[in-house]
């Protein structure tokens, strides 16, 4: 069953990669384009499977409602962007337990 989850963690994350990167231009908080935003979320996602948990805060802030995520890739990236936030609020939750 872990394994399954860690496929699925895997491929999830993966997926927000490749919808980030489909964007361009626009604007949001800390980030002046999609660009911006994708080359930070792949660098956070990157720590992240390297075992940095530190990025979990990054991350979860940035898929809140209304956050970076929705203003660069908007209703396309709705699904995964809640798909998404279940897991990391999982994840933060299994990081606070240690």
């Amino acid at each position: 069953m872990i394994k399954l989850e860690n496929n699925w963690r895997q491929k999830s994350l993966e997926s927000l990669e490749y919808l980030a990167g489909q964007f361009s231009g626009g604007y949001s908080g800390q980030f002046l384009s999609a660009e911006e935003f994708h080359l930070a979320l792949v660098d956070s996602i990157t720590k992240l499977k390297n075992g940095d948990n530190s990025q979990l805060d990054n991350l979860n802030i940035w898929f809140l409602p209304t956050a970076c995520w929705d203003d660069f890739v908007g209703s396309d990236g709705q699904d995964l962007a809640n798909e998404i936030s279940d897991l990391l609020i999982k994840m933060t939750n299994d990081k606070t337990r240690k």
